[in-house]
């Protein structure tokens, strides 16, 4: 079968972001050649097979107040960091395994290289960061895992001073370690999102952006305490990287993913409260796009961006 690439021009069509701007990010930073081709209809049928026998098995659920499986999971990175100096590539998530298949404008397709998605995720944010983040002091990232967005936000912009909060103690001290390492203003904290406890978030203000990156889709229905905590420090933008049910149409390629959505227990209901609280005129809702693309079983990508108003 013939094989295609998704270029840079393509990338920014994903985003919906500007095309020049799109090529000076990923060229400064490097953006490797992402090939792939599309299946066959016996692969297609095969892979249609494949999410609905996934979906019939034991999922780990989402939503409940336990932190054990990321202390040991970010406890991995941060023990693999050990001596060593803190780089993109150690802080890649070990739940990117190199899936065979992703999603892509509305179909599956086969990267021809195993780390297809992960880089694509790296572009991908790094332009996300490029159009919403530039113009802040300051950006907190909550539920900030192995670290992997701050050090591309350092990277991205030297001069912005950096937080990032997790409830696994790990991510707080993987932070610290990049902090020292960098000689950069980046804070770590201890921050439970289900509950909102933990770090005050005294220093979020109308010149800090507060960012969330497959962080809030473990909170499924559960996300209150945080968007309470979030609204009261009145923060310049909210920007959210996530799965969004509500984004999903109603054809068999998204029913798949939003089955396995509501299967794992992600995150549900906070787009349609944002929608509310725009129509009441409490926040500006920028942005809510949907990026089609994403592993097997769902599209993790999708943009929500949002300001308090008044």
């Amino acid at each position: 079968m013939n094989t295609d690439v998704l270029s840079v021009a393509k990338i920014a069509k994903l985003a919906a972001a500007d095309g020049v701007a799109t090529a000076g990010v990923l060229q400064k930073f490097g953006f490797p050649e992402l090939r792939y081709r599309d299946l066959s209809d016996a692969e297609n049928v095969e892979i249609e097979a494949r999410v609905e026998s996934a979906m019939g098995s034991d999922l780990r659920v989402s939503g409940k107040n336990d932190s054990a499986v990321w202390e040991r999971g970010w406890g991995e990175v941060a023990n693999e960091l050990t001596g060593q100096t803190i780089s993109i590539a150690a802080l890649r998530p070990p739940y990117f395994r190199g899936e065979p298949t992703c999603r892509l404008d509305g179909r599956y397709i086969r990267p021809l290289d195993a780390s297809f998605e992960y880089d694509a995720s790296l572009a991908l944010r790094r332009i996300v960061f490029e159009k919403f983040l530039g113009g802040f002091d300051r950006v907190a990232e909550i539920g900030c895992g192995t670290g992997i967005n701050l050090l591309l936000l350092a990277e991205q912009f030297p001069q912005v001073k950096l937080i990032g909060c997790d409830w696994a103690t790990p991510s707080r001290d993987i932070v610290n370690t990049m902090a020292k390492q960098s000689g950069r203003d980046i804070q770590g904290h201890l921050f439970n999102m289900l509950t909102a406890e933990g770090w005050n978030g005294n220093a979020i203000d109308g010149k800090t952006a507060v960012l969330t990156v497959h962080a809030m889709e473990q909170l499924a229905s559960n996300w209150q305490a945080f968007a309470a905590f979030v609204r009261a420090r009145r923060p310049g933008l909210c920007l959210h990287i996530e799965p969004i049910l509500e984004l999903y149409d109603e054809s068999p390629f998204d029913d798949r993913a939003r089955r396995y959505h509501l299967k794992r227990g992600y995150l549900q209901g906070y787009l349609p409260f944002l929608r509310g609280l725009a129509a009441a005129g409490q926040i500006e809702l920028a942005t809510v796009q949907r990026i089609p693309f994403g592993g097997l079983y769902h599209e993790a990508y999708s943009i929500i961006a949002w300001r308090p108003r008044g």
